[in-house]
């Protein structure tokens, strides 16, 4: 059996020298079904997080992208039921930071999950429409005025 790291046991640059090999080749990506997210992730004072790793989980799809350095990323998914489970790595954090992503209000009416969110809350797990079909922009914020919503497991 072959040991390798996980995201959970690294931190800093090492997201990008351990797991370049695991993140998504978009360019492989060739399905009808496929869904664009972009998004920036910020902490608690609106600062990009350069050392984020982001695991897009559906029914039919996965994917792992790092933030760039001014905390930017970019993901092509199979969507098909418009809601993405979320997890976080980055520093500090000793475990990931789990959430959602609805690419709709739609969608996040049918789910049973977000309707245990305070009305005032779940925008934060709601993606916006993108410039181009099936393009939608979900930012994430880390703590603070606004902050994401995360979930217990």
């Amino acid at each position: 059996m072959k040991l390798i790291a996980t995201a959970s046991q690294t931190v800093g640059p090492f997201f990008s020298i351990g797991l370049a090999r695991l993140h998504q080749d978009s360019t492989k990506i060739n399905s009808a079904d496929a869904q664009m997210i972009t998004g920036t992730v910020v902490d608690g004072d609106g600062q990009p997080i350069p050392d984020c790793v982001l695991e897009f989980w559906t029914s039919s799809s996965f994917a792992r992208v790092p933030t760039s350095a001014t905390g930017k990323y970019s993901v092509i998914l199979e969507a098909r039921t418009g809601m993405c489970e979320v997890l976080l790595f980055m520093r500090g954090l000793l475990k990931p930071a789990y959430t959602r992503v609805y690419l709709s209000e739609a969608f996040k009416a049918m789910d049973e999950v977000s309707q245990l969110v305070a009305t005032d809350r779940v925008r934060t797990l709601i993606a916006q429409p993108g410039s181009a079909v099936k393009q939608f922009v979900w930012n994430v914020k880390m703590q603070g005025d606004n902050e994401t919503v995360f979930f217990d497991y």
